[in-house]
C-alpha cells in the first residue's frame, strides 16, 4: 500500500513561480506525459507546494513487482515515489505540522520500472486521486475519499483513482476496471493481479500485456460482486442506432457509478487493435442551445418521446492512460462504428440498466397524463401538457432507495413553500420495494436553469424489468398535487391508474449528484 507506506525521506518543494511543472517532470520523471498532467492539474487547482517522499513497495505495488518479474526476469524495480499536491505553502517541516485535508489537492504514486531485454526505462503512474476540476460545469459523479499518507500523518481526498499501464503485466483494460470498480468497492487496495487473476479465471495462456476482452472484463465484475449492464456492438452492430453507447455510458456515471468504453482505432496508420477508457463523470451546460434547437430546428416532423437530461452534457470526464486524468471528451467524438464494447456499472442491488428504465419510464408517462388531468387543472401540470405537445419533455434517471426518497420529500418544500403532508410520507414507507430508478421529469427552463423538476416516476430496480406496460415494475409517480399508482390493465391491454393528493403544488429540486 504505497499511499500508505512509510518514506524513507522528504522533500518540500515550492510550486509558486517560477517553478515549472514541465521542468520538474522532466528532470524527475522523464517527462511522461500522464505525469506531466499531473503537475498541469496541480497548478490549475492553485497548488502552492508539493511533498516528494520516496518510499518502499508494499502491497499491490510489491505485488506488481513480483509479477513483472515473472513475466521479464531482468526487471528492475529502480524507484517508487509519493507526491502529494497542497494549496498551502509548505516550506519545512513547522509549516507541515499545521497542515490539513482541506488544503490537499491529490496524491500520485510514481513507479519506475527498467527491463533492459525489453528496451524498458520508463516512469509511469501506478495511481493517483485528485480533486475534481473547479469548473462549476464539471460533475465527477464517480469518486470517493482515499486516505493517503504524507510524512507521519494520514490525509484524504476525494476524487477518482486513476492509473496508468505499463504494458507488460498491465494494459488499458486492466487499468480502467481498477480505476473504477476501486471507488465503486471503496477498496484502494485493489490490485492488478487480483484483476487479472479473475479475468484469466486460470487459464495458463493468459498475457496480461494483451489486454482484455469483453468477456473477460465481465468475469472481473462478476468476480468483484459489481452489477452491470453491457452491449458488445461487435455481436450486435445493429444497436448502434437504436441505443447509442452513450445512452449505456451516461447512466453508468449519472449513477455515480461509472462506464467503461472499448473502442477499435481509427486512421491510415492504426494498428488493428483497441482501447479502453474509464468514464467518471459529466459536463451539464445550463445554456446549451442544442436541446432547444434540435426539436425545432433538426428533427422537424419527427416523432420525440423525451429528451434526455444527456442532451444538456457537451463531454463526458474520462481518464485515459496515455494522456492522464479528468480529461474531457465531447460525448460523440468516438464514432459510434469504431465502439466495439460499452459497460454501465450499475448500484449494488441494481438488475437492469439505467437506460432501459428511463425509456420504460417514458411510456409509463403517457399512459399515466389521462388519471393527471382527471383530477383536476393544476397550473404546473397544464404548463408540462404543453412541452410535452411541443416534444419537449425531460427525463433523467437517478438511483435512490426508497428510505432516501421518503426523507427527500420529507424535507422538502415547492416553489410556493409548500411542504407535503406527513401522513402522505408515512404512507409511503409502506412501499414494497427499497432500491429504486427514479426518472425525474421536468422541462427545459425549470430543469435546465433551476435543476428543478415537476414529478418523477419511480420502478422498481431489484427484479427485473418488465417488458409490458402490466405494473410489474411501476412503483409510483409523483407530480404536482398527485400521486400515481398502478391500478390494472383492461381487457382491451390499456393500464389504468389511480391518483391521491399531494401537497406539493409546483416544481421541486433535482436529486443532486456528486
Amino acid at each position: 500500500m504505497a499511499r500508505l507506506a512509510k518514506p524513507s525521506g522528504i522533500e518540500f518543494v515550492c510550486t509558486e513561480r517560477p517553478f515549472s511543472g514541465f521542468d520538474f517532470a522532466e528532470a524527475r520523471f522523464a517527462g511522461s506525459p500522464p505525469i506531466r498532467r499531473l503537475f498541469s492539474l496541480g497548478r490549475s487547482k492553485g497548488a502552492r507546494s508539493l511533498i516528494v517522499e520516496a518510499v518502499e513497495p508494499e502491497g499491490p505495488v510489491l505485488e506488481e513487482n513480483d509479477d513483472i518479474t515473472s513475466i521479464a526476469p531482468d526487471h528492475s524495480a529502480v524507484a517508487l515515489i509519493r507526491v502529494s499536491f497542497w494549496k498551502k505553502a509548505v516550506k519545512n517541516h513547522a509549516d507541515f505540522s499545521s497542515l490539513t485535508s482541506r488544503y490537499g489537492i491529490g496524491y500520485a504514486i510514481l513507479k519506475h520500472d527498467e527491463i533492459p531485454s525489453r528496451g524498458i526505462d520508463s516512469w509511469h503512474v501506478f495511481e493517483a486521486v485528485f480533486i475534481g476540476n473547479k469548473h462549476h460545469h464539471n460533475y465527477l459523479t464517480t469518486s470517493g475519499r482515499i486516505r493517503f499518507r504524507c510524512g507521519q500523518r494520514h490525509f484524504s481526498v476525494t476524487g477518482s483513482l486513476y492509473a496508468q499501464q505499463n504494458a507488460i503485466s498491465k494494459a488499458c483494460a486492466q487499468v480502467a476496471l481498477r480505476s473504477l470498480c476501486a471507488t465503486y468497492l471503496n477498496e484502494p487496495d485493489l490490485s492488478f493481479r487480483k484483476i487479472n487473476d479473475l479475468a484469466s479465471g486460470g487459464d495458463p495462456s493468459f498475457v496480461p500485456s494483451a489486454g482484455l476482452n469483453s468477456t473477460q472484463i465481465a468475469a472481473v465484475l462478476k468476480g468483484l460482486g459489481i452489477p452491470y449492464a453491457e452491449i458488445n456492438y461487435e455481436a450486435n452492430p445493429s444497436l448502434r442506432e437504436p441505443f447509442p453507447y452513450q445512452k449505456l455510458v451516461y447512466s453508468g456515471v449519472e449513477s455515480g457509478c461509472g462506464a467503461l468504453l472499448g473502442f477499435r482505432l481509427s486512421g491510415p496508420a492504426a494498428p488493428a487493435v483497441g482501447h479502453v477508457i474509464p468514464y467518471v463523470g459529466h459536463t451539464f451546460n445550463e445554456d446549451a442551445w442544442a436541446p432547444h434547437a434540435d426539436v425545432m430546428y433538426f428533427t422537424v416532423g419527427k416523432t420525440i418521446e423525451y429528451v434526455p437530461s444527456r442532451a444538456w452534457m457537451s463531454s463526458f470526464l474520462v481518464h485515459d492512460d496515455n494522456f492522464g486524468a479528468n480529461l474531457c471528451i465531447p460525448q460523440n467524438f468516438v464514432h459510434r462504428d469504431n465502439v466495439g464494447y460499452a459497460v454501465e456499472l450499475l448500484p449494488r442491488g441494481y438488475s437492469y440498466s439505467g437506460a432501459l428504465a428511463e425509456i420504460v419510464a417514458s411510456q409509463y408517462f403517457y399512459s399515466l397524463l389521462p388519471a393527471l388531468f382527471s383530477s383536476g387543472g393544476n397550473t404546473w401540470l397544464r404548463r408540462l401538457v404543453d412541452y410535452v405537445n411541443q416534444q419537449r419533455l425531460i427525463l433523467r434517471c437517478v438511483p435512490i432507495t426508497l428510505a432516501a426518497y421518503v426523507k427527500a420529500l420529507g424535507n422538502a418544500e415547492d416553489w410556493e413553500g409548500m411542504k407535503e403532508d406527513p401522513t402522505s410520507i408515512t404512507d409511503l414507507t409502506n412501499i414494497n420495494a427499497d432500491k429504486l430508478w427514479m426518472i425525474e421529469v421536468s422541462v427545459p427552463e425549470v430543469f435546465s436553469t433551476n435543476k428543478r423538476k415537476l414529478g418523477e416516476i419511480l420502478l422498481d430496480a431489484e427484479h427485473a424489468l418488465s417488458d409490458k406496460i402490466d405494473g410489474a415494475s411501476f412503483v409510483l409517480a409523483r407530480f404536482p398535487e398527485n400521486y400515481v399508482f398502478f391500478s390494472k390493465v383492461t381487457p382491451s391491454g390499456t393500464p389504468t391508474f389511480l391518483t391521491t393528493p399531494s401537497k406539493f403544488r409546483s416544481h421541486l429540486p433535482l436529486l443532486r449528484r456528486k
